[in-house]
């Protein structure tokens, strides 16, 4: 197979998420809302979304009604929310929650993948079902080969998932090294409070991850470094969002961001409110 562009990737996902033959025979929307479009340029042109772990002591009906609430229209739900299945009746019913609000799911997960097949073939399945063009993942260093047959075969991306220190893909350079010899459908959707944690700079890892960025966990630590510094509301700290948000033009990012928020997760979604709004007033400043 020959090498695709960034452009192709980007496309062949469009394609995907807003196919008019969508889930169980629904007619899915091929123009954005006026509210999908008032989203986009309120965070300068970016598509912001939610992890949905940001409400997970809230059921997936709560959590579509929050995420409306807060004007968004990309959610990446974990598999507490919306768990693997091959039951298309449920697909559809999830896509039917969704539509009314002209909400998207281009993201899922984050998944472990290792070295069972099957196993791995039936999360790539459910996507395919399913409409979702990424998968955002923490994959065994035995289950790149299959990965790399599974990315080709159902042309559906893996973002590899940082989970700060001591896990596989602690350092940028970790992460560097894992994908290069694959499919480039294999890729990054990092985290960029995990990024923190490590002791490096989210804008630097933007930039060097450039083309093969397919998804972003966007996430503010008080300070970077390896010392476990704790969360904070988006934008209020260490993480600098005027350069992130340059870097992520300067890489041509496309995909939609999920903001990820674990403090608070009783009550969040007043500081998930000005995450947001601090993000909004940071993208158009940069």
């Amino acid at each position: 197979m020959s090498p695709i562009t960034r452009r192709e990737l980007l496309a062949g996902g469009a394609a995907a998420f807003l196919s008019l033959s969508g889930v169980g025979g629904r007619v899915r929307r091929a123009q954005a809302s006026p509210e999908r479009t008032a989203s986009v340029e309120k965070y300068g042109g970016f598509k912001m979304g939610l992890q949905s772990y940001s409400l997970r002591h809230f059921s997936l009906e709560q959590t579509i009604q929050h995420v409306a609430r807060l004007g968004l229209h990309w959610v990446e739900f974990f598999p507490g929310h919306y768990p693997v299945t091959d039951d298309e009746s449920r697909i559809a019913q999830v896509a039917a929650l969704l539509e009314p609000h002209d909400m998207h799911l281009p993201v899922h997960g984050v998944h472990r993948f290792g070295g069972d097949e099957s196993h791995n073939r039936r999360i790539f399945q459910f996507a395919k079902l399913a409409g979702i063009p990424l998968l955002s993942a923490h994959p065994s260093s035995d289950s790149f080969p299959i990965l790399d047959q599974l990315v080709k075969e159902f042309d559906i991306k893996i973002g590899i998932h940082n989970h700060g220190p001591g896990h596989a893909y602690d350092r940028i350079e970790d992460s560097l090294k894992a994908v290069e010899p694959w499919d480039r459908r294999i890729g990054f959707c990092p985290d960029t409070g995990h990024c923190m944690r490590s002791g490096e700079d989210p804008v630097e890892m933007v930039r060097r991850m450039g083309e093969r960025l397919y998804g972003m966990h966007l996430k503010d630590h008080a300070h970077i470094g390896r010392d476990g510094p704790p969360e904070t509301i988006l934008g209020e700290g260490a993480l600098d969002l005027q350069g992130f948000c340059q870097a992520m033009r300067e890489v041509e990012f496309d995909a939609p961001i999920s903001l990820e928020y674990e403090l608070n997760p009783q009550n969040p979604l007043d500081d998930i409110r000005q995450g947001l709004e601090n993000f909004a007033a940071a993208a158009k400043a940069d």
